[in-house]
């Protein structure tokens, strides 16, 4: 499989996906610099029980529209349709249960003030359901340029309406910025709509083997997600209930900067993901092992700049962007430098196994890891503070890597070897391409 068949999609897809980095870059000047640390605090929380249950709404319902949608060729209303009702009502029990948990889930917490915040998080979930709905149908048609507008209402648009809100000096509080992600989502949403009108269309009856169809699937994509979750996730939610939330916006004040790491698997979601299924259909094992070396390969080689930065100019860095404030996360910081070598591995190994069909092996990994990660979080973080919950994240993403690779090689003959080769597939390739450049 040639690296550059798919370069015109790629990237758009790495654009899209660097969209949350910038997002994140907002958030930092805009946001962490300005809101007291204990307001921050709560919106992280907030943020990350929204965030938990959009994505395991997605696991349940969207990511098997995903490999259903990119798989056939023909009619999929069908499964388009039993997908969306599925996706609707998982979000319809969510929200019932966070309204019913408000006051038992800020005491938890140790965070008075989160009470009535959670009461806007159902608000949230109901303004990003078409949003995700239609990035998903987008995506399995490979529309990446219609994709990326989409996530650019919200991920450009919640940093020019906090910038506009504060210069009107209105913006001082958690409730302010969730009223703000409330109207950047809503309108992502329309704009999904209108862009995905043509492919999205739906049939009227619901069949009930389609609807077997994805929760069969689905709900191995949603336990391994769970463990997923508790990997990347739980450290915030352990932190506040020993610490409360000024230490989560310490962590977090860090933590955000681990959004670039993001961007790899949801690139790789978007091309890897369907590419692996289309390869997998037509047995073609030479393609797929090709595909899966490179873009080892390519991710690991383009995190490293990454890496050194946050290892060796943590303390310049925050001293930059925060003027003084959040001193105290610089070693966080150097901790959460090493995930940018694992989680390339991570990103790749886990979407191919899913493009194959293995989604019980994806949960079975997924256990691993939860048992990893919570033994890592609660031996830690009460020693240690934020800097545990990253050594605690760290030590799961290394057992992770081990145990993905190893599913991965019974199944595909990749090795280290075959993955270190393909670096001189990578300078051919980029020779060519400046070659072609540089011709008349």
């Amino acid at each position: 499989m040639e690296l550059g068949k798919h370069l015109g999609k790629g990237l758009w897809g790495i654009a899209d996906k660097a969209l949350p980095v910038v997002y994140g870059l907002g958030y930092v000047l805009l946001v962490i610099r300005v809101l007291p640390e204990e307001e921050f605090g709560n919106f992280v929380l907030v943020q990350e029980i929204f965030l938990i249950i959009s994505m395991l709404a997605m696991a349940f319902a969207l990511q098997p529209l995903l490999k259903f949608a990119s798989e056939e060729t023909g009619d999929t209303r069908e499964v388009t349709a039993a997908a969306f009702v599925l996706h609707a009502g998982f979000l319809l029990g969510a929200s019932l249960l966070l309204v019913a948990l408000q006051q038992p889930l800020a005491s938890v917490l140790n965070a008075p003030g989160l009470a009535p915040l959670v009461a806007y998080i159902p608000v949230m979930l109901g303004a990003s359901l078409m949003r995700n709905f239609t990035l998903t149908v987008l995506q399995a048609r490979f529309m990446l340029r219609q994709v990326f507008w989409t996530d650019a209402t919200h991920f450009l648009g919640t940093p020019i309406l906090v910038w506009v809100v504060s210069r009107m000096h209105l913006f001082d509080t958690a409730l302010d910025l969730i009223v703000i992600n409330i109207a950047s989502l809503g309108a992502s949403s329309v704009v999904g709509v209108v862009l995905a009108r043509r492919v999205m269309g739906m049939a009227t009856v619901l069949r009930r083997g389609e609807l077997r169809r994805i929760l069969d699937y689905g709900r191995y994509a949603t336990g391994g997600l769970v463990s997923y979750l508790v990997y990347s996730k739980a450290d915030t939610f352990i932190l506040a209930a020993f610490t409360g939330p000024v230490q989560v916006a310490v962590y977090n004040s860090v933590k955000v900067f681990t959004r670039i790491y993001d961007m790899l698997p949801q690139v790789v979601q978007m091309i890897v993901l369907p590419a692996s299924s289309r390869l997998s259909s037509r047995n073609d094992e030479a393609g797929l092992k090709a595909l899966v070396e490179k873009a080892i390969l390519f991710l690991t080689v383009s995190m490293v700049p990454v890496f050194l930065v946050f290892l060796f100019g943590a303390s310049r860095l925050l001293e930059i962007l925060y003027q003084g404030r959040y001193t105290d996360a610089v070693p966080i910081l150097q901790v959460f430098s090493l995930l940018a070598l694992a989680v390339p591995a991570i990103a790749v190994g886990s979407n191919v196994l899913l493009g194959l069909g293995k989604a019980r092996m994806s949960f079975l990994l997924g256990l691993q890891m939860l048992i990893a990660s919570l033994a890592g979080y609660l031996g830690l973080i009460p020693w240690l503070g934020g800097v545990g919950a990253a050594i605690g994240l760290g030590i799961a993403s290394v057992i992770l890597v081990w145990s993905t690779l190893y599913q991965l090689q019974r199944i595909l003959p990749v090795t280290l070897g075959g993955i270190l080769l393909r670096f001189f597939d990578i300078t051919r390739f980029i020779r060519a391409r400046m070659a072609r450049e540089s011709s008349p």
